[in-house]
């Protein structure tokens, strides 16, 4: 019998919603909470353990479903620009200062997101507890446990995909990320190919800003991870991407 494709394993044990709803951002709070404050410390605990900041108004957000517990393990959302405030740029710029090598004039600013803040519960960066990855790439697993070793990697790919689908029907030109080099080089064996945009700085770990163009992404993307972008598309009520 043929492994199942990345899609279909994705499709068998996860959902992604969208986070539309007061209660279901409530919920993404509480998972960056949990991950960020708690378990990996990049920020401060808050007390009502909700992690936000200035960007969340200014983004559209998604959560993923574990269908087997019926219960969310992670998030992301993609920043918009805020028409009210250009001059606030995006989360990246903030970081990266003046190693960013991407420049556009404010109003410009509109056609571009930021994938941000995606965070994985510690049960699934850590399968057999593993070391932590704020990713959801894991080591290498057993080579023995070839779902496990397909799955973990899907998680990633999968919130990566719920963005470029929220992007992609807001008609964005493309997308930044603050992200290990290390990820960069794993999301382009599935066809999502990141161009380096700045140098990489120290921000929890090595990192450095990447662009992904919504032409690139609709010419390289793998066939499975097409096939899983509109599934997801589907989930989260959205029209489907053309393949040119």
């Amino acid at each position: 019998m043929p492994d199942p494709s990345l899609a279909d394993l994705f499709e068998t044990h996860f959902q992604v919603v969208p986070a539309d709803q007061s209660h279901l951002l409530e919920k993404v709070f509480r998972i960056r909470h949990q991950v960020y404050c708690e378990e990996l410390g990049f920020e401060p605990n808050r007390t009502s353990c909700l992690e936000h900041d200035e960007f969340d108004k200014n983004s559209v957000h998604c959560l993923l479903l574990h269908k087997a517990s019926q219960t969310y393990v992670g998030c992301v959302r993609l920043v918009l620009a805020d028409n009210q405030a250009p001059e606030l740029g995006f989360p990246f710029e903030q970081v990266c200062g003046s190693s960013s090598r991407w420049a556009v004039d404010q109003a410009g600013r509109k056609k571009y997101g930021e994938i941000s803040r995606l965070a994985i519960t510690a049960n699934f960066r850590r399968p057999r507890n593993f070391g932590a990855r704020l990713d959801g790439m894991p080591p290498k697993l057993d080579a023995r446990d070839d779902e496990a070793r397909r799955l973990f990697p899907s998680i990633a790919v999968g919130l990566y995909l719920a963005v470029a689908a929220m992007g992609l029907s807001k008609g964005l030109d493309g997308v930044f990320a603050m992200m290990e080099p290390r990820l960069a080089r794993q999301l382009s064996h599935f066809g999502i190919h990141c161009e380096q945009a700045g140098n990489a700085v120290e921000h929890r770990g090595t990192r450095a800003p990447y662009f992904i163009s919504r032409n690139s992404l609709l010419d390289n993307l793998k066939l499975e991870c097409k096939t899983l972008l509109s599934k997801i598309q589907g989930c989260l009520a959205l029209p489907y991407a053309p393949y040119a």
